[in-house]
């Protein structure tokens, strides 16, 4: 097979990776929002608030790896671009007999701790064995999930999310059937991880195929395990790790403390929100998420200037994207809670619009954390995720026990914001970068022009007053139109950032596999 990948320029990889992440994660966003009414509709919101705890405890388990796994994309990246297939080969095979492995451990750990859990989490008895049957099997899909995962970011690390995306949009499609099937004959809850089993099945052979079509020099080979990789994997990975701990607590935390403290129904109110915040987050951080790999390619060229040039204009494009797309669903989050899910949702709502604005805080971390990783410098963002989570823990316990429900999600918003503060100083000050210029050059304009863009709308959705879905979206449009517009009329778009974009129809269709 003829190497491609070096026939185009970093900056083409990243534009082309980037399109590719856009379209992917949009789709998935539509089949969340499509799926999440029918779901909560026929499962009803208990055992939803359990479904939710079902991706709490799995998440925690991933914490017992060491950050094996967070290391794999740098490497291969590394490797690859230095032409080292050996240890290419090494890093995989490595990675899978750890994981595989770990798969005995969890599993077998998971059945002596699994009833102690459930009682933690305040499961209803009615619910109880329908409820240790989807715990036991999602944690056994979690753990077989990770033992393929080196085959997996095969993709990633050869900086070919064009593949992923593709791989990951085809799969949705028997996800979305599978989902209805199960519902509609009267699974349930069962019924919906067993799907994700028939799924998890389907995605490994395909993932595993590409593997080995993209990278020909790839060889499956248990004897190919090397300590010395082992040992350079968990040297990068706990660093990451630690930071992953810091930010599964940010993400999970709040839905245990909610069903310890409170009521396991008030869980799925959160778990909406955060979801929808998750996916809102989505939309920008798309713009930024080829940057490991290719700062991780520019590390080994020792290319320092187009790493600098790298972060200016990721924040841009995250900042371009990301302030009016938060901007908007903030306004409208009431009345889209209430077309979406119905009447009694508006703790949902009130919980979004807080989590909006700390998640858009801490999504102008993103260019700074990947850099660092990229470039074998993961302490950085370890040092902070530590403070973060102490912080995170101390003050949800106590304004949860002083406030209730709210309390929980002011203690997430409140270390969110200080903590992502911290970071942001910390890296302009460790890279030379002013953070004051930074903010000068690529933040004030796109924040004036998001507020000034909403006057228009918001009157005319005011004046309507007899709100729909179609009307909200079309309401939407009409801000963004009149921002994108104000954007080019401001000089924000510059003549290089006009030369970039005549690269994407090149950088889109260089590939022509798959």
């Amino acid at each position: 097979m003829k190497d491609t990948t070096y026939n185009i320029s970093i900056s083409q990889k990243i534009i082309r990776n980037t399109i590719f992440n856009i379209i992917g994660r949009f789709w998935g966003i539509l089949v969340a929002l499509v799926l999440t009414p029918y779901i909560i509709g026929h499962i009803g919101i208990e055992r939803f608030g359990i479904w939710a705890i079902v991706g709490v405890l799995t998440g925690y388990f991933g914490l017992l790896d060491f950050g094996i796994g967070t290391s794999f994309v740098k490497y291969i990246s590394e490797f690859y671009t230095k032409k080292d297939y050996e240890k290419i080969n090494q890093v995989v095979n490595t990675g899978f007999i750890f994981y595989s492995i770990f798969a005995v451990l969890i599993i077998t750990l998971a059945f002596f701790i699994i009833n102690p859990l459930l009682n933690f989490f305040n499961i209803p008895q009615e619910l109880h064995n329908e409820a240790l049957f989807v715990f036991l099997l999602g944690i056994i899909l979690f753990a077989i999930s990770n033992a393929l995962s080196p085959f997996r970011t095969v993709q990633t690390g050869l900086q070919r999310m064009d593949i992923s995306n593709k791989v990951a949009i085809a799969v949705s499609i028997p996800m979305v059937i599978g989902t209805i099937y199960f519902l509609e004959a009267g699974y349930g809850l069962p019924g919906l991880m067993v799907n994700n089993a028939i799924i998890l099945v389907i995605s490994s052979i395909i993932s595993i195929i590409i593997a080995f079509k993209i990278l020909p020099e790839l060889r499956f080979n248990p004897f190919l395990f090397s300590k010395g990789m082992f040992k350079k994997l968990f040297s990068f990975g706990y660093k990451i790790q630690i930071t992953k701990i810091a930010s599964l607590f940010h993400l999970h935390l709040d839905k245990i403390l909610i069903a310890y403290f409170l009521n396991i129904g008030f869980v799925a109110y959160y778990a909406i929100a955060q979801g929808l915040t998750s996916r809102i987050s989505e939309i920008p951080s798309m713009l930024i998420s080829a940057i490991m790999p290719a700062a991780s390619e520019l590390d080994a060229k020792s290319e320092k200037g187009k790493l600098q040039e790298l972060y200016f204009r990721s924040m841009k494009y995250l900042i371009l994207v990301g302030i009016p797309t938060f901007i908007v669903v903030f306004t409208f989050a009431h009345p889209f809670i209430r077309i979406w899910l119905g009447a009694g949702y508006d703790r949902t709502a009130i919980t979004l619009q807080l989590l909006l604005v700390a998640s858009f805080i801490n999504l102008l971390t993103g260019p700074g954390f990947y850099i660092f990783n990229g470039i074998g410098k993961p302490q950085y963002g370890m040092y902070i995720s530590v403070l973060s989570t102490i912080m995170k823990l101390t003050l949800s316990i106590i304004l949860i026990i002083k406030f209730g429900y709210y309390g929980t999600v002011l203690g997430t918003c409140i270390s969110f914001i200080i903590c992502s503060t911290i970071f942001l100083v910390l890296f302009h000050k460790i890279t030379n970068i002013s953070l004051v210029q930074t903010a000068k050059k690529v933040f004030f304009l796109p924040f004036l022009v998001g507020l000034v863009s909403l006057f228009i709308p918001l009157l005319i959705f005011e004046q309507i007053g007899n709100y729909s879905l179609v009307f909200i979206c079309l309401t939407g449009t009409l801000y963004m139109c009149i921002y994108g517009w104000l954007i080019w009329k401001s000089g924000y778009i510059s003549v290089s950032d006009i030369e970039l974009c005549k690269k994407l129809l090149p950088a889109i269709t260089k590939y022509k596999e798959f």
